[in-house]
């Protein structure tokens, strides 16, 4: 039986061991003397049957077995960012130590409170005690493990050095952590505030609003525009059947809007505008810069080749300018040409950036230097998500304002008309 479609060499093994067993036992059989009494050939081929069946036996339960890890790879859930940098930095502090890799893997297995990172870093201990790599084991869960993470294992392996790659990685992923815990908690409070808000309008459409309308009516008066329109909306989200009307064009606009994400094109516009934005590009530009310098920092200073550490380093990237520049530079680097000449060429990186790579690359320190640029930009993006904070924090407030000003508004103003009418 052919078992190359298995991809555990340990199973294939098995596997293969159990059919030469099954093909030496017939051919054992066919040796037989032929005089044996008739009960002895009985008992050969009860005895072959019964081979079979624990051959078949063997073969249900590994490929049972094989679904079960494939089952349990798929149930993975990527860790969280802090804890991936977490449990990095801890590997790489035991084996700095002279701590074996097997047993600095079975203690990070057993004392992590992460179940993903708990399964893989198990798998990865049995898998290397059985002689695999590390980076082998990794890569059998593309969604714990990103290209950066495997390309620096595969480096500090090769050179014998992966405590201190992992000591970088660690750096690499607390500070991806930092910038993203940043600008999250920049947008938690006007996130936040808008959404209580919107609870609260609906609110006062549901129960206040038609409070008011019962007054109105009695009074046989017309309504203001403005108070009129307020009317219909609280007429409209009280009427079940407007609202099951309006789910067919949520589903429309929702799918619509799928289909528009998807486009390179959309995409490419949106990332160009809020490079444009006065609230949004510093703290786009910035974060950028931030990742891919620190990215191709530790790539290039761990021996990762440059066209392999920018085509890494781009995937740290969310905007896709800054993508765009990137892959621009892998082209340029392969005609030999240098790679500042292509950030100077583009408008939305900043002189600075542009000035320090060029003397990077002029001297042979391009990794300190793009080191030092990530330190910068990282502490500029603190300063911009502090900033960013404090003018969200004003602006939200005047919109809240605004809508209870036009709701109270809206309430009142046909108290105003009659009382102008009476006098």
């Amino acid at each position: 039986m052919d078992y190359n479609f298995i991809n555990d060499p340990e199973l294939k093994s098995i596997l293969e061991k159990k059919s030469k067993e099954k093909e030496t036992a017939k051919k054992s059989l066919k040796k037989t003397n032929p005089t044996d009494s008739k009960s002895s050939s009985n008992k050969e081929k009860f005895a072959e049957k019964e081979f079979s069946k624990r051959v078949r036996q063997n073969d249900r339960f590994q490929s049972l077995k094989l679904k079960s890890r494939k089952k349990v790879r798929k149930r993975i859930k990527k860790p969280s960012t802090k804890n991936l940098a977490l449990v990095t930095k801890q590997l790489a502090s035991m084996l700095r130590t002279g701590l074996p890799l097997l047993e600095a893997l079975n203690i990070i297995s057993e004392s992590t409170d992460d179940k993903s990172l708990r399964i893989v870093f198990k798998d990865a201990a049995i898998s290397i005690s059985r002689g695999s790599s590390l980076v082998s084991t990794l890569e059998k869960y593309p969604d714990v493990f990103d290209e950066m993470y495997l390309a620096l294992v595969s480096a500090g392996e090769t050179a014998g050095l992966l405590d201190q790659v992992l000591e970088r990685e660690s750096t690499l992923l607390e500070s991806l952590s930092k910038i993203k815990g940043q600008i999250k908690s920049a947008l938690a409070y006007p996130l936040a505030i808008f959404a209580l808000t919107v609870i609260v309008v609906i609110i006062m459409l549901l129960f206040v609003i038609p409070v008011f309308q019962d007054m109105y009516s009695s009074s046989g008066a017309d309504l203001p525009g403005l108070t009129q329109f307020m009317v219909d909306a609280s007429k409209f989200l009280r009427d079940p059947i407007q609202i099951l009307k309006l789910i067919p064009l949520l589903f429309l606009l929702i799918l619509t809007s799928k289909v528009l994400f998807k486009k390179e094109s959309f995409q490419i516009w949106k990332d160009s505008l809020l490079l444009k934005l006065p609230l949004t590009k510093d703290i786009i530009t910035k974060s950028s810069l931030a990742n891919f310098s620190r990215t191709l920092s530790a790539l290039n200073s761990a021996g990762v080749p440059i066209l392999e550490s920018l085509l890494i380093a781009k995937r740290t990237i969310g905007n896709r300018v800054f993508k765009r520049i990137v892959n621009k530079m892998n082209e340029e680097i392969q005609y030999g040409q240098p790679l500042y000449k292509v950030l100077s060429s583009e408008k939305v990186i900043p002189l600075l950036f542009t000035s320090m790579f060029r003397i990077g690359e002029e001297t042979g320190e391009l990794s300190a230097m793009v080191n030092k640029l990530a330190d910068f930009y990282e502490d500029e993006v603190e300063t911009s998500v502090k900033g960013l904070t404090s003018l969200l924090e004003p602006l939200m407030i005047v919109f809240v304002s605004g809508v209870v000003a036009f709701i109270l508004v809206a309430m009142y103003l046909p108290m105003f008309n009659m009382m102008n009418t009476v006098s």
